[in-house]
């Protein structure tokens, strides 16, 4: 399915004015939108279940047997190259006045789950939790929000029917969308670290401490903080999915 009808829908929807970029041989991004007082390039890259694994799903559930689905969510190197081609893509249109945004659209029966994994990649988060409770702590992990914060100011994550953006707030851009008109329309379906750490909501790990070296970087974080017993654990998506046969006895 071809899913760009359905981006230009969404951001008309919004009052924009959406223009398709010509395509050509340096692949620049999609689409040019505006509403006169905010200007963004957009690139959309679709993350289709493979073809292994809708044929795995339909076997299982023609056998009578429950799909399931067990992801953790985590950075993932196939979605960080996603990311990586969009984020050159969208560094070709030269405007230093034009925020460059990537919209990253999950389908199919896995949609839910890389989502979550598109969002962790982007931001290298990771589950914290201490005597105040369980908070997200942002950039715990590398992660693509800062490989690539030139390129990227900020993303849509979605799925066909969810979808929340991202500002990264690494980007020399950051407080040009901060303060742009689409996170007004979008309101509680926007992320900030920033914003969620000045209110309590969130850890931020703001240090060149090595992210390969995870009590090095839980340590840092328990001296900014100063929460001692903090934890990080690692989130795990699951579902199970069942056909049921059909009654023919009217039941």
């Amino acid at each position: 399915m071809d899913y760009e009808p359905v981006v230009k829908r969404f951001f008309e929807g919004l009052g924009y004015q959406v223009d398709k970029i010509p395509e050509d041989e340096a692949e620049s991004p999609d689409f040019f939108i505006t509403d006169g007082s905010s200007s963004y390039v957009l690139e959309l890259k679709t993350k289709f279940p493979s073809l292994k694994e809708v044929e795995k799903r339909r076997r299982i559930l023609d056998s009578g047997e429950i799909h399931s689905i067990h992801e953790l969510v985590i950075g993932k190197n196939t979605l960080s190259g996603i990311i990586k081609k969009a984020g050159g893509q969208l560094s070709r249109y030269y405007d230093e006045d034009v925020i460059r945004v990537v919209w990253l659209l999950a389908t199919g029966h896995l949609a839910e789950p890389r989502m979550l994994q598109f969002e962790a990649t982007l931001y290298g988060s990771a589950p914290i939790v201490s005597s105040q409770g369980a908070s997200d702590s942002y950039f715990f992990y590398n992660s693509d929000f800062y490989r690539y914060r030139e390129m990227i100011d900020g993303a849509i994550v979605s799925t066909e029917s969810d979808a929340k953006l991202l500002l990264n707030p690494l980007s020399p851009r950051y407080a040009q969308l901060k303060t742009s008109s689409l996170p007004k329309h979008l309101g509680k379906f926007v992320v900030d670290p920033f914003e969620l750490e000045s209110h309590g909501k969130a850890f931020i790990v703001d240090s060149d401490v090595d992210r390969a070296d995870r009590e090095a970087v839980l340590n840092y974080l328990r001296e900014k903080y100063g929460l001692a017993d903090m934890m990080n654990l690692t989130m795990t998506y699951l579902s199970g999915t069942l056909t049921l046969p059909d009654r023919q006895d009217g039941a």
